[in-house]
C-alpha cells in the first residue's frame, strides 16, 4: 500500500513538471525499463532511445497514472508500447545491417547466451510478457494491468513462451534440459 502512496505522489509530482520528480523516476526506473528494452530490441542504441521516450511518455501522461498496479507495471506498459511502436517504424527498414555477425561455430556456448538466444526467437508479444514475467519479476495481474490485456492472454504468452523455449532449447546441442 505504502508503494502505491509513493507512486501516485510522485505521478502528481511529475504532472507538475518537478525537476526533482523526475530525477527520482530516472533513479528508480531508468535502468530496469533499459535492460526490459535491451532484450526486446537487442539492440543497445535503440534500447537507450526507446529508455529515453518511454520516460518521456510517462511524464507526459502521469496525471492518467491512476495507482491501480504498481508504477513500474505502469511503466512497463509504456515500455512494450514504445517497442511496438519502434517495430513498426522498422518495418520497412533493410535488416541486413543489423544482423549479427556469426559466432566461432567451435566456441563452447554458455548456458545464459544460448538461453537469450532462443529467448530472443520468440515473438515479440511472446517476448515481452515472458521478459516481465520472468526478469522483471511481475505477476500475471501486473502484466495484464501494464500491458492492458486480459490475464488469460498473459498466461497463454507465458506458455507458448515457455513451450517454445523447451523445444529450442532441446534443439541445442550445447543447452541441457533437466527432466523435472
Amino acid at each position: 500500500m505504502l508503494e502505491s502512496v509513493d507512486d501516485l505522489k510522485l505521478a502528481e509530482r511529475l504532472s507538475r513538471r518537478e525537476p526533482a520528480a523526475m530525477e527520482e523516476l530516472v533513479h528508480r526506473y531508468h535502468a530496469d525499463i533499459y535492460r526490459f528494452l535491451r532484450h526486446l530490441t537487442r539492440r543497445v542504441e535503440d534500447a537507450e532511445d526507446l529508455a529515453q521516450q518511454t520516460l518521456l511518455r510517462a511524464v507526459n501522461g502521469a496525471s492518467r497514472y491512476d495507482g491501480r498496479a504498481p508504477m513500474r507495471a505502469w511503466l512497463f506498459g509504456i515500455a512494450f508500447h514504445e517497442f511496438g511502436r519502434w517495430r513498426r517504424r522498422r518495418l520497412w527498414l533493410p535488416l541486413i545491417g543489423d544482423r549479427p555477425s556469426p559466432g566461432n561455430p567451435y566456441q563452447k556456448v554458455e548456458d545464459a547466451e544460448v538461453l537469450l538466444k532462443a529467448v530472443s526467437e520468440l515473438s515479440s508479444l511472446v517476448r515481452g510478457v515472458f521478459l516481465l514475467h520472468y526478469v522483471e519479476d511481475l505477476s500475471i495481474l501486473e502484466i495484464s494491468a501494464a500491458l492492458g490485456i486480459p490475464e488469460g492472454t498473459v498466461k497463454s504468452r507465458l506458455h507458448a513462451a515457455r513451450t517454445h523455449l523447451k523445444t529450442l532449447l532441446k534443439e541445442d546441442e550445447n543447452y541441457v534440459v533437466e527432466p523435472v
